[in-house]
C-alpha cells in the first residue's frame, strides 16, 4: 500500500465534485473532515486502506477449492 494521500491533492481532486455548497468547506477542511466529506461523494484517498481489508501481510488469503477455476 503507497502512503496516504496528501490533503492538498485529495481537496483538488475533491473540489471538483461536491456541490456548490459545500466547496468552501472542502477549501477549509483538512484530515478526517476532508475524508467525511468525500465518502458522500464516493470519494476516497488513495493508499489508503478501506476497513476490513487489511494488509495481506496481516491476514492470509483465504484458498479457493483445488479445481474451482477449471469447472465450468
Amino acid at each position: 500500500m503507497s502512503d496516504p494521500e496528501p490533503d492538498a491533492i485529495f481537496r483538488e481532486r475533491l473540489v471538483h465534485v461536491v456541490s456548490e455548497e459545500l466547496r468552501p468547506y472542502v477549501v477549509i477542511a483538512s484530515g478526517a473532515e476532508l475524508d467525511i466529506i468525500g465518502r458522500r461523494y464516493d470519494r476516497f484517498r488513495t493508499g489508503v486502506p478501506l476497513k476490513g481489508f487489511e494488509a495481506a501481510s496481516d491476514h492470509p488469503a483465504s484458498r479457493l477449492p483445488e479445481g474451482l477455476w477449471n469447472r465450468r
